[in-house]
């Protein structure tokens, strides 16, 4: 039987604990600025503003992050406005009481400590430049440096920085292609604000002497480089289509322009393929395509691709291929109206005047719309063929078809 003092004994409740944040205050002139710091007040004016709230307030309402580096010397890792506010205070309003800062002292490497200047500058409202800089030092830093941050390894660079920093991954690839790409003319104008992002990611699909001619001729918008790049650096679509047949493009073209992509990579790229002729010159390796001494990306190539070489086109080509070639899936072009009837169940056979088709075998039907588009192709079984040896239909088959469920595809 239990004892009655076990059953009204209180359950011992597990502490969590935290380590103290104790607060220093510590003399202004006893705090330096970090030399990784970024992104600095814009003007005097901004210190200002942040000194009238302070001395409204009566006292700095949050901790300054520090780090010692001597016996009575200190780095700030987050708070240089707040130091400059109250540097200001002191020395031009004459306000003493604002010579200590309430400071707390992280003990971590300098490492970390560079990497906390970034991470804790998400309330300034930084420029695109400050973004690039800080998401490239932020590279850097997990890179070479791994040991320092456990808790973001693993998985491609883009996406630890994205979910490190909450920004989409297509962001931070964007600004880290800048960071690789723009050259010193280009980058000093992004810098001083002159070019915005977008236009900054243009300019860094071209190569340096491009962004230098680019911006030399005042081009300096993202319509005006997109603009000139389609005049001087794009192949012309004559270029294009010739780059198409003589490296036989056709042969290995996809719905999926991405995988076109990558099977020109492979095919052409790693190959190092090169045709010189009267027609065209054309130079592949790996990472691009050049032609007629035009450089691009293979991914930039397989875009202009999508303009001057229509999907629909490989559609077309790819169900003439399936009708003409025996042994595979065959496809059948009937009437937009007959098409519509037989997806919808309310048609369950087709008229047609060849005999190639087999009974139990299956078949890909399809039509042009009003639009003048082809159709998803629909699958069905021909259960049996009902050949017409007399009358107006005589010579005609009567295909009996059942509709695959869930088979209308692209």
């Amino acid at each position: 039987m239990a004892k009655i003092s076990n059953v009204f004994a209180k359950e011992e409740v597990k502490k969590t604990t935290h380590p103290k944040r104790i607060t220093k205050w510590i003399h202004y002139t006893k705090l330096a600025k970090n030399e990784k710091q970024y992104c600095d007040a814009k003007d005097k004016e901004e210190i200002e503003g942040l000194a009238d709230l302070i001395e409204a307030d009566g006292m700095v309402l949050q901790d300054l992050l520090v780090k010692k580096i001597d016996t009575d010397a200190y780095k700030i890792i987050a708070g240089h406005k707040r130091h400059a506010a109250c540097k200001l205070l002191v020395e031009e309003r004459d306000k003493k009481e604002f010579e200590f800062l309430p400071c707390f002292e992280q003990n971590i490497s300098e490492v970390q400590a560079e990497f906390q200047i970034y991470s804790s500058n998400c309330h300034h409202e930084e420029t695109p430049y400050e973004i690039m800089h800080k998401l490239e030092r932020m590279q850097y830093l997990i890179n070479n440096y791994p040991e320092e941050f456990p808790e973001i390894q693993g998985g491609r660079m883009v996406e630890r920085l994205a979910k490190k920093y909450n920004l989409s991954r297509s962001t931070v690839g964007e600004y880290l292609t800048i960071s690789k790409n723009l050259g010193d003319m280009a980058m000093n104008e992004f810098e001083k604000g002159e070019i915005d992002k977008s236009a900054a990611v243009t300019l860094a699909s071209m190569s340096e002497e491009n962004q230098i001619q680019a911006l030399s001729r005042g081009c300096k918008t993202d319509k005006e480089l997109k603009s000139y790049k389609e005049e001087f650096l794009n192949p012309t679509t004559n270029e294009i289509i010739t780059a198409y047949e003589v490296l036989g493009i056709k042969e290995i073209d996809d719905l999926d322009r991405k995988k076109t992509c990558r099977k020109m990579i492979e095919k052409y790229g790693k190959s190092y393929i090169s045709v010189h002729s009267d027609r065209i010159n054309i130079d592949c390796t790996p990472k691009k395509i050049t032609i007629n001494e035009k450089e691009l990306t293979w991914n930039c190539f397989s875009k202009l691709l999508d303009k001057v070489v229509s999907v629909n086109q490989i559609v077309v080509q790819d169900r003439k291929n399936k009708e003409n070639i025996k042994g595979e899936q065959k496809c059948l072009k009937v009437s937009y109206e007959i098409y519509l009837r037989l997806i919808a169940g309310k048609q369950k056979c087709v008229f047609i005047k060849d005999n190639r088709f087999r009974e139990s075998e299956e078949i890909e039907i399809y039509a042009v719309n009003q639009q003048g588009y082809n159709t998803k192709a629909a699958m069905f079984t021909i259960t049996y063929i009902n050949e017409q040896e007399s009358g107006i239909e005589k010579g005609y088959s009567l295909l009996n078809l059942e509709m695959i469920k869930d088979s209308v595809k692209e």
